[in-house]
């Protein structure tokens, strides 16, 4: 019985443009799908209904391995995994230390076809921010939505305009009520510690951070620092950095911080420790993302933006689903609101 490669093998074609030409997906000319419709004919190749048919999904991981994974990243694949499980596809992790290297590799090799299927994979999820070319931002989004006939779903982010659809954390909206609850603590002097390392929600959170601020009569945003969080960040350098950034008179320094990361607020905790400051009785911290090991470093619990990150990746399932089943969809963002998550680290101002 014919097979997907030997009708690309007889055509002179790659194993993905025959699949897309008799799903009747997007990306193939009339003239080649016509071609790939006699061929499949003449060589006997039986189209099962795409009902009947396990799908392949690739996940691109910003990890070495799985052992490697962020926090987030392993809570994202847990509730991916059991999604997948349950519709009864396959599901092929695709660890990627985040250079362009590994990134080719997907896209020349790996990312078309793996398992035991002999398949070309129907749809790719993501995790993490794509790497970018200098020439060209968004040339990786670009030649991913190709090759996977834009069945290409982003956790917690999205790139529509280059045909990748996500299902997008709302970082704007936590930066609001992050502000917010400072606010109605009294505090009117803001803060921000902010990470190099996720810069782009980091911006889109400072954004909310500044709407409300500028919205509040006689709040004022005294301070931003940012840290490259990809690195260690020993006591020395922050004492020195902080050092640098703050006036001198410990009465002139913000009241409270927002920072962008709970890992940095974790850090910014024990150097305000060091100086003979107590959060949060002389300063309060809101932070984002309620991770496990953060607290644990601080030794308190963190007043944290929390995103639904189990929800928004079982949402990315359904949405690819959604996406292939319909080959001529266009690219689609959902949102899922934030919410607070009240820990011990904000009190009234004085």
């Amino acid at each position: 019985m014919a097979t997907l490669e030997s009708i690309a093998k007889d055509l002179n074609l790659s194993t993905a443009t025959v699949s897309r030409a008799l799903r009747g997906a997007r990306g193939v000319n009339k003239a080649t799908r016509t071609r790939v419709e006699v061929a499949a004919e003449r060589l006997g190749y039986v189209k099962l209904r795409r009902q009947e048919m396990s799908k392949d999904i690739a996940i691109l991981v910003p990890s070495k391995s799985h052992s490697d994974m962020h926090e987030l990243a392993r809570r994202h694949m847990i509730a991916i995994s059991d999604e997948i499980a349950k519709r009864g596809w396959r599901l092929q992790p695709v660890f990627m230390s985040g250079d362009h290297q590994d990134f080719e590799a997907v896209l020349d090799g790996r990312g078309e076809q793996f398992g035991n299927s002999g398949r070309p994979a129907d749809g790719c999820l993501v995790i993490g921010q794509l790497p970018s070319a200098e020439d060209d931002p968004h040339a990786v989004q670009k030649r991913l939505a190709e090759r996977f006939d834009g069945n290409v779903v982003m956790i917690c982010r999205h790139d529509v305009l280059h045909g990748i659809s996500g299902v997008s954390q709302m970082n704007y909206v936590g930066g609001t009520q992050a502000v917010r609850l400072l606010l109605d603590a009294g505090h009117r002097r803001i803060g921000w510690v902010g990470s190099l390392g996720s810069r782009d929600s980091a911006e889109e959170r400072l954004g909310g951070v500044l709407t409300q601020v500028i919205r509040t009569p006689g709040a004022s945003l005294d301070c931003q620092i940012w840290l490259d969080d990809t690195k260690l960040l020993p006591t020395t350098y922050m004492v020195e950095l902080f050092a640098e950034a703050l006036p001198r008179n410990r009465a002139d320094w913000p009241t409270a911080w927002v920072c962008s990361t709970d890992w940095l607020a974790a850090k910014f905790i024990i150097w305000a420790r060091g100086q003979g400051a107590n959060v949060p009785a002389d300063m309060s911290v809101v932070a984002f993302d309620n991770t496990r090991v953060s607290e644990e470093l601080a030794e308190t619990i963190i007043t944290s933006v929390v995103f639904p990150y189990e929800q928004i990746a079982r949402k990315a399932v359904e949405l690819l689903g959604s996406l292939m089943d319909s080959p001529t969809a266009d690219s689609i963002v959902w949102t899922l609101p934030p919410r607070v998550r009240v820990g011990e680290t904000v009190g009234q101002r004085k």
